[in-house]
């Protein structure tokens, strides 16, 4: 596999020259990383940051009693970890390849050099971190005053939108997650959650193909009553 082509088609560095790319494929490692593997873990942690291009990573949490809540699911192009100067998770982040996933890897020393010399790459960060707050705080709010019908559609249609496709009225949500998935990104259980889905399917709200799919229009017609 060609890690220099597999930069390129990272968001983060669409804007690089190909110069640029080659002096970070010289400062950055390519990983493949079986599924269910542990990036990330607070026992274990790494300063790194960990450029996404083929998979799936879940980034959860954990309290005392073992229960797991998921923060996000990311998709080839995205980026997570930390450095001293830069964290895109936290201390008490999770890391785990939900598929086969191919990570390239770029040290602390070697990431925080070379963005003292591309400022453009610390814009494209800080606009990172934004748009993720933003979704933290969305989903927050949603967390806090819905139901968990109202939370698993408002979820779906997260999801539909950052990584899906639109044919008619029909939206995809191009990840593989179980119920189990998506009950931890709810915080409900796996039987309320397939219960629920179940009966959205009824409703002609999502339907089930290679991908889940959600109907757009009905979608937001029952969040805008919330």
């Amino acid at each position: 596999m060609d890690k220099l082509l597999l930069l390129s088609q990272i968001s983060l560095f669409d804007e690089l020259p190909m110069s640029e790319l080659k002096v970070i494929d010289e400062l950055s490692q390519m990983k493949p990383v079986k599924k269910g593997t542990m990036i990330l873990s607070p026992d274990h942690p790494i300063e790194a940051l960990f450029l996404l291009k083929e998979g799936q990573v879940r980034l959860f949490r954990m309290n005392q009693q073992g229960k797991q809540f998921t923060v996000d699911v990311l998709t080839s192009g995205n980026i997570f970890g930390e450095t001293s100067t830069l964290s895109l998770t936290d201390d008490q982040i999770y890391a785990e390849a939900m598929v086969d996933t191919y990570l390239c890897i770029i040290g602390k020393s070697e990431f925080e050099n070379f963005i003292e010399k591309n400022p453009k790459i610390a814009l494209k960060f800080i606009n990172i971190l934004s748009n993720r707050l933003k979704e933290v705080y969305s989903f927050s709010e949603k967390i806090a005053l819905s139901d968990v019908k109202y939370r698993l559609l408002f979820l779906l249609q997260k999801l539909s939108e950052k990584t899906g496709k639109r044919k008619k009225e029909w939206q995809t949500i191009d990840m593989k997650l179980t119920h189990a998935d998506i009950a931890n990104m709810i915080g409900s259980t796996r039987e309320t959650t397939s219960a629920i889905l179940s009966q959205l399917k009824k409703d002609g709200i999502i339907k089930k193909g290679l991908r889940l799919s959600i109907h757009a229009d009905k979608t937001n017609e029952i969040l805008e009553e919330i």
